[in-house]
């Protein structure tokens, strides 16, 4: 367990671990870190429904994943209408909702982003990237500065 020793210009921290280990900590790039991983737990996007639900022309590999990680798209925002029965494939499943931010626009290729990432690990919880920016500007502007 680290002990605090000090603190210098008013930004650095300096901890003991032990008798022999001293470290010097960066206090708004360990508090932002503190934020940007809480903010990731915690915060649920908003999303905008669009009028009229549109096709996004996913693949028969594209709808089973994202029918499979259905919470995962919506706490990032994205909504959708399943239609198993439509004739064209490419409307069995809709974007019926997009995410919402102040300055952030997002896209088909949030959500194709979003499918790689499901991909590769699935049910597991994940951001597209355009988030992970938004929440490490939150996360910046919330930290302690010196």
């Amino acid at each position: 367990r680290m002990e605090v020793v000090g603190q210098f210009n008013k930004g650095f921290i300096i901890t003991a671990l032990g008798k022999r280990d001293l470290f010097i900590l960066d206090q708004h790039a360990s508090d932002e870190k503190y934020n940007f991983e809480a903010l990731h737990r915690t915060t649920v996007i908003t999303s905008q429904p669009l009028v009229v639900a549109k096709s996004g022309g996913f693949g028969a590999d594209d709808r089973l994943v994202i029918q499979e990680n259905l919470d995962i798209f919506q706490a990032n925002g994205f909504h959708f209408v399943m239609n198993d029965d439509a004739e064209d494939v490419n409307e069995r499943v809709l974007i019926a909702s997009f995410p919402v931010s102040k300055h952030v626009t997002f896209n088909e290729h949030d959500i194709q982003e979003m499918i790689c990432l499901l991909k590769d690990r699935p049910g597991v919880m994940c951001r597209p990237s355009k988030v992970t920016a938004m929440l490490a500007s939150r996360a910046c502007r919330k930290s302690i500065m010196a």
